[in-house]
């Protein structure tokens, strides 16, 4: 578009945008890109500063394709306050440090020209090390997301200095598909193997190769299922735990009686019943009808007048496994050398 179309389009329709356009929401100390050149990341910021100066219609005062006019008039103030808002916003979007090395330039073109020189890097020295960081490039732990960012944002400065050439003749879009698969073997080479193995094998067994975006969208979803398996797992666990330590009506386990209160533990017993004395507060697998009973049992029973002394288990078996009993009561009693296994049971419950 000429100067002198601009103007009359402007002119003519106060709504139509142009690369004359200038609105109250602009000042030449404005930051126009959350970018700041502060030196080493010039391809960043050039990148950044095109795209804002692009979306304004102010591109073509950096890149010469709008000069300044000739001749004096409407058309060369225009042109003259346009490109004043530009330096200043170019110049506001470097960092003071880098500004104050910068000479003053009044022209948007070549204070463009002049910071390109000084800051661009663009030769085989960038290349070689963007092309090593991305072949050395792993997830180590990272989420996907970070992990193809960091591939993402080399990938994009790497093809500034090695873009495909345009053509007619279809050998672009060959380049961009090889370019593209390159991308997809670069990223699944970085995943971690032990957790997206199975990922990496059906990409590497798929023909033709899947996309980029494909290849992102799988590895997310796997993410996704290992965090949901690990979390399933991590609950098991703790309720496994629980359940171990919760407290077992066992009379093998004293440390049940010495850590929970006895309030628990009876109401726990009374839900016991005996299958072979009926009586209830223990089972049978503790029934001393059964396994005998111990000497402290009868001594006691002797003190309060012979009740239930003497009693032995049926079938013989009292003198066999009396001594089970015996050991029972020993490590509750160390647990409470004063009292019993059962302090509260009554001799109607045994």
């Amino acid at each position: 578009m000429s100067i002198e179309a601009s103007v009359t389009e402007r002119a003519g329709d106060s709504t139509t945008v142009t690369p004359y356009s200038l609105f109250s929401s602009d000042n030449p100390g404005a930051m126009i890109t959350s970018v700041m050149l502060t030196g080493e990341n010039y391809n960043e910021w050039s990148l950044e500063m095109l795209n804002a100066l692009s979306a304004k219609k102010k591109k073509g005062f950096i890149d010469g394709s709008i000069a300044k006019p000739s001749t004096a008039g409407a058309d060369l103030e225009s042109w003259i306050s346009v490109n004043s808002m530009v330096v200043g916003w170019l110049r506001t979007s470097i960092t003071p440090r880098v500004r104050s090395t910068v000479s003053f330039i009044d022209n948007a073109h070549d204070l463009w020209e002049n910071l390109k020189k000084r800051f661009s890097v663009g030769n085989k020295v960038r290349v070689h090390h963007l092309r090593t960081q991305i072949a050395a490039s792993r997830q180590d732990g990272q989420s996907v997301i970070d992990y193809y960012g960091r591939l993402a944002k080399m990938w994009d400065e790497l093809y500034i200095y090695k873009p495909i050439p345009p053509c007619s003749c279809g050998a672009a879009e060959t380049m961009s598909k090889d370019r593209e698969e390159e991308k997809v073997h670069q990223f699944i080479m970085g995943l971690d193997e032990s957790r997206y193995s199975n990922l990496i094998n059906s990409v590497i067994d798929t023909d033709p190769c899947p996309s980029l975006e494909q290849v992102y969208a799988r590895a997310i979803r796997e993410e996704q299922r290992l965090s949901q398996t690990r979390d399933h797992h991590q609950q098991d666990a703790v309720g496994f735990v629980t359940r171990r330590d919760s407290p077992q009506l066992t009379m093998n386990e004293p440390r049940e009686f010495a850590g929970d209160s006895s309030t628990q533990v009876l109401r726990q017993r009374d839900r016991l019943l005996c299958s072979h004395c009926g009586r209830s507060g223990h089972d049978k697998n503790f029934c001393w009808q059964i396994t005998g009973y111990p000497d402290w049992w009868k001594e006691r029973n002797a003190r309060s007048g012979g009740r239930g002394a003497g009693r032995g288990g049926r079938g013989g078996r009292g003198g066999v496994v009396a001594d089970r009993g015996r050991a029972v009561v020993n490590i509750a009693n160390a647990t409470s050398p004063n009292a019993s296994v059962f302090p509260e049971l009554t001799p109607e419950q045994w």
